[in-house]
């Protein structure tokens, strides 16, 4: 069963994020992330995308609910970026789209896939892929976290 709540709207795919990793893996990660964003353990939680006005992590100003895509969607009533007529010049999807590739993530071939009604086959791919290597645990895909948080096996400098 996949969780259609991790389908990013901007192409992302949220299993990857040290909130949502917090949130549903490790109490202890969970409460060093509080600590670091000056918040309570019980915060740092988040569901997914799709979810981001039920149970969405609203500490930072560019994630979460404060994320400048999403808030650009909603404003414009859209759900997916690629519903957006000026998504081929959008600058603020084409920045993160840089910082996304330097990790190894595809937005735009991710949303393409979405968009062509493969959304449960690409979550599949999705979680299929960002798995540690040594311990087949869900890792955390950001420039902070070069380790599992799971067995501490190195996954990139």
């Amino acid at each position: 069963m996949v969780d259609k709540n991790l389908i990013g709207r901007c192409g992302l795919y949220c299993g990857i994020c040290e909130i949502y990793r917090a949130y549903k893996d490790s109490k202890k990660l969970q409460e060093k992330l509080a600590k670091s964003h000056d918040c309570p353990p019980e915060e740092v939680r988040c569901e997914g995308c799709q979810a981001i006005d039920v149970c969405g992590w609203a500490r930072e100003k560019e994630w979460g609910k404060n994320c400048k895509i999403l808030k650009c969607l909603n404003a414009k009533g859209l759900m997916f970026c690629y519903d957006c007529a000026e998504y081929d010049t959008c600058q603020k999807h084409a920045e993160f789209a840089k910082i996304c590739s330097g990790l190894g993530i595809d937005l735009r071939g991710n949303l393409l896939m979405i968009q062509e009604r493969k959304a449960e086959e690409w979550l599949l791919e999705q979680d299929k892929k960002w798995r540690c290597p040594e311990c087949s645990n869900p890792i955390i895909v950001s420039y902070d976290f070069k380790n599992c948080h799971w067995c501490g096996n190195k996954l990139r400098d």
